[in-house]
């Protein structure tokens, strides 16, 4: 993977981050994000991998800074997910979610893979799956309005990661 940038709308798929942080600060908050990051993420029940992928919810109130913190942790964490970082945004600027199957379609066209013709949200979901099932991709999805709009985009593999901000109320 280079350090090329896809943009397609409100989602992006980039290589490994490169140059220096402007981020100052949250120093204890980002060393506690990487520590979750770094844990073994073993299912608590089963003693094993979870079958999907893990999800790490970065939540404040609008304007603390969520997005420029999990912004500054895939910064440091990019180098770790060969298959790439992809980010989304979930929300529109007034706070309307984006349609699962739109921002499903736009990941597709990140990881340059064809949208099947005609196809419905649940069609487009199974595609991004089966895109990211053999990827280590970190998915950067930001503004998401609730779980349910995360969930759909999640791939069904444990070497995925999702950093999660959702909408401030």
């Amino acid at each position: 993977m280079t350090d090329q940038v896809v943009e397609t709308g409100d989602v992006r798929l980039t290589g490994h981050a490169s140059g220096e942080s402007r981020f100052l600060g949250r120093t204890r908050e980002l060393k506690e994000l990487r520590a979750d990051i770094e844990r073994a993420g073993l299912d608590t029940l089963a003693g094993r991998k979870p079958p999907r992928a893990r999800v790490l919810l970065i939540a404040g109130r609008p304007g603390s800074g969520r997005t420029a913190l999990a912004e500054e942790l895939v910064r440091q964490v990019a180098d770790r997910y060969p298959g790439g970082v992809l980010r989304a945004r979930l929300s529109d600027p007034d706070g309307t979610p984006v349609p699962v199957g739109h921002t499903a379609r736009e990941l597709l066209a990140a990881l340059d893979r064809q949208a099947p013709a005609g196809a419905c949200e649940d069609d487009l979901t199974d595609a991004l799956r089966t895109a990211l099932a053999d990827r280590r991709a970190l998915l950067l999805l930001d503004d998401a309005a609730d779980a349910e709009q995360v969930d759909a985009l999640l791939p069904d593999t444990p070497d995925a990661w999702s950093s999660r901000s959702p909408r401030g109320r």
